[in-house]
């Protein structure tokens, strides 16, 4: 009897320590994947302020002079930021960046809408920038503090005629936005180097990282759902996108080793060929293909917003 019940107790102790060890690195996984101050998004964060500081023109194009500070409070009680461009035109790029950046990021598409003939609106999502927040959840809120952000839009200009425009985790973003039922003054949407599904996507993350295994990955993905109700696997574009009746451009480099490539034929096939239409940036990198080829990325998306009076 005595052995047995130090079979038990030791049993006990055993998964004790397993459930603990399970808490720690899932915690661990979570705060380097999802956390404001995350190792894998603090790196790109540190690469980007240092060429934005750099970057002379970028700063004064978003200038206090040029651009309006402008705030939301989403639904579950964040100040997000954005920035917006009043050019005292009836139309309206809302421009979204992607994972690890800021309003920044959006200075060259920015200036695409500028020339067209565009207001401009280039928002930091929650928990990055000047937005509060402390983990994001890879498109799931965000895309719904996008659609507090067109409300407050309209609010200023109730005529708008509206583009959607994210790039990487903002593309994302941008396709489950349009899965949703929005005001009727969002016309298109383009996307570029986005991922179908959330889960898929940070799988091929950590897959590539050497000293991260599967099982690794495994406890982050139910540490993430178990203890903060977030499931990577449902936050899917895909699946927003059958939703939709709008036009989407979609634009991927032909050699992204962040997203991979095939993930944008993934979303190109979740909506017929009447609404879609589908640029690839030839030797462009993760959200490369507007420098590798700037004249030609402006032209694929100024004949695909004329084709629908934008």
């Amino acid at each position: 009897m005595k052995i047995f019940l130090i079979i038990i107790f030791a049993l006990l102790v055993l998964m004790l320590v397993v459930f603990a060890l399970y808490l720690l690195i899932g915690a661990i996984a979570f705060r380097f994947s999802l956390s404001r101050k995350g190792k894998l998004k603090r790196g790109i964060e540190l690469r980007n302020k240092i060429q934005e500081k750099d970057d002379k023109a970028l700063q004064e194009y978003f200038s206090s002079d040029n651009f309006e500070k402008l705030s939301i409070i989403s639904s579950d009680d964040l100040k997000l930021y954005g920035f917006y461009k009043d050019n005292g035109q009836t139309r309206l790029a809302i421009l979204v960046h992607g994972y690890g950046g800021t309003h920044f990021d959006m200075f060259n598409y920015a200036k695409i809408y500028e020339d067209l003939g565009y207001d401009i609106f280039a928002m930091d999502l929650r928990t990055h920038g000047e937005s509060e927040g402390d983990s994001l959840s890879m498109g799931l809120y965000e895309h719904y503090d996008i659609i507090k952000w067109i409300e407050k839009l309209l609010s200023i200009k109730p005529n708008y005629k509206i583009v959607l425009h994210g790039i990487s985790m903002g593309a994302s973003t941008v396709c489950m936005t349009l899965g949703e039922i929005l005001p009727n003054n969002v016309i298109c949407g383009i996307e570029d180097s986005g991922y179908d599904n959330a889960n898929n996507e940070l799988y091929y993350v950590y897959s590539r990282a050497k000293f991260l295994s599967k099982w690794f990955y495994k406890i982050f993905y139910h540490y993430t759902k178990n203890t903060k109700g977030l499931d990577l696997k449902a936050i899917d574009a895909c699946e927003k996108l059958k939703n939709l009746k709008l036009p989407v451009l979609f634009i991927h480099g032909d050699s992204d080793n962040f997203v991979p490539t095939s993930m944008v034929y993934k979303l190109y096939d979740c909506i017929p060929d009447s609404r879609r239409a589908l640029y690839i940036g030839k030797d462009a990198t993760h959200i490369k293909s507007i420098e590798v080829n700037f004249q030609e990325y402006k032209k694929q998306v100024s004949k695909f917003l004329s084709k629908y009076n934008m």
